[in-house]
């Protein structure tokens, strides 16, 4: 049995180094990257520490998430269309990038986690009318 030279997620340095990683490629993603800094026009500076402690929160059981995460999604959809190709290019981004950083139980949680938001979200975007299912 091979093992992965990568070793899993274990700290809130390791959960801030996956997500650096991860959105910088989702900021160079011709089909995502506009969204993040032209519509949504991100304070990344701002915005990352906030998404490092939801994802802690989520991944490493801390406390240190305060906050609606939809909340801000939802008003995003309002101002540009989301569609179910949005989410899975997310998806592919975050796997890919989870992949190429870390192995284990708490990263395959992270891509379990991940998937679970995508479903979610898209199932509340679609029953406010704000997921776009056709071109």
């Amino acid at each position: 049995m091979l093992s992965s030279p990568l070793r899993d997620i274990a700290t809130e340095a390791d959960v801030t180094y996956f997500l650096e990683r991860f959105y910088e490629r989702v900021r160079k993603n011709p089909d995502l990257g506009h969204i993040f800094d032209g519509v949504a026009q991100v304070n990344w500076p701002e915005h990352m520490p906030r998404i490092t402690a939801f994802w802690t929160s989520i991944l490493l059981g801390t406390d240190n998430y305060r906050g609606n995460p939809m909340r801000p999604h939802f008003e995003l959809a309002l101002k540009t269309p989301f569609t179910p190709a949005h989410f899975d290019q997310w998806l592919a981004l975050f796997g890919q990038t989870m992949h190429e950083c870390f192995a284990g139980e708490c990263a395959d949680q992270a891509m379990i986690r991940a998937q679970s938001i995508a479903l979610v979200m898209q199932s509340r975007l679609y029953s406010m009318g704000l997921l776009k299912t056709e071109d």
